[in-house]
């Protein structure tokens, strides 16, 4: 199995830390599981149930073996469940297949606090992704607070659609692509990222890939704030279009502007795929609760170093 560690970096402007991780799984058969702590293979994350997911509902595949809180919120699985409910108002039956795991952690028994969310591909091939939701931050100021875990799902759901094997050729190694190539893959002529990366990320890439701290991190920000959503976005290519499909599908108004930023959006309407998931979750959100969504690029999220061209899977909170 490859693993990824990405360093803990904060801009010196923001209070924010995080810290990203990502495994990438070679023989399709996923993160090695620590069964004394419940963890992931690199024991930052504190699993408590795994689920299968087979179209409208989950079923659980195994109980991780865990004590005291993490117990309990294990034992707590209404709740698994109506996380589960949420997922379903965005994520779409078909895409579902894609989704082929659901795992609940506790995201304060981790060892890497704060995580909301991640996704991690299971198969070699892309085809295959599992899906981790902190049960405990789902529900922190109550259920789906300001919009927080509707976003962090959205968020997790734009790396599945933008690298799942429709998007990438994960057979291509990156000597012999000629597009651009996330760590996952190489990227289609036509995918959304590869538009992306050869509009929005070439003319700048060489300096991107020469930022090392926090300093040129935020200097590269500063200078090129015009052509992002979000801040965030900034991380490279992978974050900066799950950022994009974030704020596509949670603001209510098309593009507004010219700006690089603005174009980049504009991507995602001219896409019929990214128009129709875009309309589905948005059809399933109660015009009564204002805060079943948050205000696109509220959050403000910290830059991290490591591989470039490899996005993270695993969304923080402040």
């Amino acid at each position: 199995m490859r693993k990824l560690n990405y360093i803990l970096i904060a801009f010196i402007s923001i209070s924010t830390f995080f810290i990203q991780s990502c495994n990438n799984d070679d023989d399709g058969t996923g993160p090695i599981q620590n069964e004394a702590n419940g963890a992931d293979g690199d024991g930052s994350l504190k699993n408590l149930t795994l689920y299968k997911v087979e179209g409208e509902n989950i079923v659980k595949q195994k109980d991780f073996n865990v004590s005291g809180n993490a117990l309990a919120l294990q034992k707590d699985t209404q709740k698994h469940q109506e996380i589960w409910e949420l997922t379903k108002k965005i994520v779409p039956l078909e895409y579902r297949s894609k989704m082929s795991e659901f795992m609940i952690y506790s995201g304060d028994d981790s060892e890497d606090k704060g995580v909301l969310g991640y996704v991690i591909e299971r198969t070699q091939d892309l085809s295959k992704w599992q899906m981790g939701i902190a049960v405990d931050y789902a529900y922190e100021g109550g259920f789906n607070a300001k919009g927080e875990l509707a976003y962090t799902i959205i968020h997790e759901f734009g790396h599945i659609i933008t690298l799942d094997n429709t998007q990438l050729d994960a057979s291509i190694k990156q000597s012999n692509c000629t597009n651009y190539f996330p760590g996952e893959g190489c990227a289609k002529s036509d995918s959304n990222i590869n538009k992306l990366h050869k509009n929005h990320w070439a003319d700048i890439w060489e300096e991107f890939q020469n930022t090392e701290t926090e300093v040129q991190a935020q200097e590269f920000y500063t200078k090129y704030q015009e052509r992002f959503v979000t801040q965030y976005a900034s991380t490279n290519p992978g974050e900066d279009i799950a950022e994009i499909f974030a704020t596509f599908t949670t603001r209510a108004e098309g593009v507004n502007g010219t700006s690089g930023a603005e174009q980049k959006i504009k991507i995602m309407y001219d896409d019929n795929e990214m128009v129709k998931l875009r309309n589905y979750i948005r059809g399933n959100i109660s015009k009564s609760n204002k805060t079943f969504l948050p205000a696109p690029g509220a959050w403000k999220r910290a830059h991290t170093f490591g591989d470039k061209n490899k996005s993270h899977c695993r969304l923080h909170k402040n």
